[in-house]
């Protein structure tokens, strides 16, 4: 029988389990107080010591949400009490680079456990690795700062205080599983990148990480207090309720169960100006200021970053909604919602320029490319770009390995080859290639050098030269956006939401 590992961090002693193919881990271990009755809806509050050793072999629930077949298994346990986290480490002994992963999920869905998150694979990289659970949706990232009293004012991005308690759980125990709490990188995709981009400009996170990769994600996806508010105020609308406080005693099931009803569930209209859906609100107080003018004056200057998108990010809604609720229902129709981003005149001159690198393409088509730039693929370069002017360190990159000519390059495509788990393929209808296999020892070869470095083995981003590393793709190293809508993009950009 193998030998029950053991640690003893701040709060007591843990016992894991041993795997089968070497290394360790431990599941489910707090990081706060479960969020329940008097704190939901509150920042995340310090665990209690305990007694004796606690057990850490079992994975926790994940945050409560909808369970939706296109999102994750049906049958995946969920809870309230949900603010644990996971550690997969070689061995006990030594100091390792650390590798912090944020899940994705619009911010209403994820979990830091299998299957969606699994850590073993990347771990036998000789890293360690760290999943944690932050509250999702309306418990995560509801503002009720402007609708209650004094008291409410603190209770906003909780989700993100989520994750700046578990980061400084990492900071202050990783060192008892073999990792180095100076050589933290934190990584994650689509909702994991934006948090991650909401990090950076975070008081409350300063310090709390060396290194980050932001995957189908960056700076720019944030909203407003008055959005946020009027969100807020139509949850409380629908159940009912006049005042914050009433929330505290409505089932957190029944708050899940309505919680998509006033917000924008189409990719578009909830990532264009005026756009309603959860995420990171610039309140003021957690997150004072936007965060790619935190980047701009310099904030983030001593961490280094990668930042990059998917080739063919919202080509996954195309596919899965086309003809029904994807498809402009006209060419005017397409213009309005460009507008809204950049502009009447220039929507024109853009789309023209989209119908010019793609002649023949459908109406769905051509929103999927502008989709793609508006929400992933321009934010991470314009991100890049503000980091390296402000003198810090960026590296860009494309992700264009395309399993399905129907899917392409689709948003959440990258994170099996990141993660080392290309069992998850299957989801998707086959079993990995050799292809597959490659892209997976490159990604995973250049995430894991950076993690220990600093550096992910490409030069650092420039515009108008090769220097983003494209993995799947035909040369490896290319610029970014492609073809002539890029300087369209960056005449015009604003991340204004």
């Amino acid at each position: 029988m193998p030998v029950e590992p053991r640690v003893q961090i701040a709060d007591g002693a843990l016992r894991g389990r041993t795997l089968a193919n070497g290394g360790f881990c431990f599941a489910g271990i707090p990081f706060a107080t479960p969020p329940v009755g008097p704190l939901r809806f509150r920042p995340p509050r310090p665990v209690p010591q305990w007694t004796g050793v606690r057990e850490a072999i079992s994975f926790p629930p994940a945050p409560l949400q909808r369970l939706l077949p296109s999102l994750g298994p049906s049958t995946m346990q969920t809870s309230e009490d949900c603010l644990y986290l996971n550690v997969w480490t070689p061995d006990l002994s030594g100091r390792r680079p650390v590798m912090v992963w944020i899940y994705g999920g619009g911010f209403e869905s994820g979990s830091g456990s299998p299957p969606l998150t699994d850590g073993e694979a990347l771990m036998h990289r000789d890293i360690v690795f760290v999943a944690f659970n932050y509250r999702v949706g309306a418990l995560g990232f509801l503002y009720l700062a402007d609708l209650g009293g004094p008291d409410w004012a603190p209770t906003t991005n909780c989700g993100l205080l989520d994750q700046v308690a578990a980061l400084h759980w990492v900071r202050n125990n990783i060192a008892a599983f073999g990792g180095d709490p100076n050589n933290v990188t934190v990584f994650g995709d689509s909702a994991g990148g934006f948090s991650i981009g909401a990090l950076l400009a975070m008081p409350a996170a300063a310090g709390m990480f060396d290194k980050a990769i932001m995957q189908s994600g960056a700076t720019s996806r944030t909203f407003s207090r008055e959005t946020a508010t009027g969100i807020a105020r139509d949850l409380l609308d629908r159940l009912e309720l006049s005042e914050p406080e009433q929330l505290l005693t409505v089932p957190a099931e029944r708050i899940v169960e309505v919680q998509l009803e006033g917000i924008d569930t189409d990719i578009g209209a909830r990532n264009t100006p005026g756009g309603r859906s959860y995420g990171a609100v610039v309140d003021g107080h957690v997150l004072p200021d936007l965060p790619l003018d935190v980047v701009a004056r310099g904030g983030t200057r001593t961490i280094p970053l990668i930042v990059g998108a998917c080739r063919d990010e919202v080509q996954l809604w195309e596919a899965m909604l086309q003809p029904t609720t994807f498809a402009p229902a006209s060419e005017a129709a397409l213009l309005v919602e460009m507008a809204r981003c950049v502009g009447e005149e220039r929507a024109a001159v853009l789309l023209q320029a989209y119908q010019n690198r793609e002649p023949g393409a459908s109406l769905a088509r051509l929103r999927t490319r502008f989709l793609s730039d508006w929400i992933y693929r321009v934010p991470a370069v314009q991100c890049a770009q503000t980091q390296i002017a402000s003198g810090g360190q960026a590296w860009n990159y494309l992700f264009a390995h395309a399993r399905s000519p129907d899917l392409g390059a689709h948003h959440g495509a990258d994170v099996a080859y990141t993660l080392d788990m290309l069992d998850q393929l299957t989801f998707f209808g086959s079993a990995a290639t050799p292809q597959d296999q490659q892209v997976r020892n490159e990604m995973t070869e250049a995430w894991t050098t950076f993690a220990r470095t600093g550096d992910p083995g490409w030069p650092m981003y420039r515009p108008e030269e090769p220097t983003v590393r494209c993995f799947g793709g035909t040369a490896p190293l290319v610029t970014e956006p492609l073809a002539e809508v890029a300087q369209l993009w960056q005449t015009f950009w604003s991340q204004q939401k």
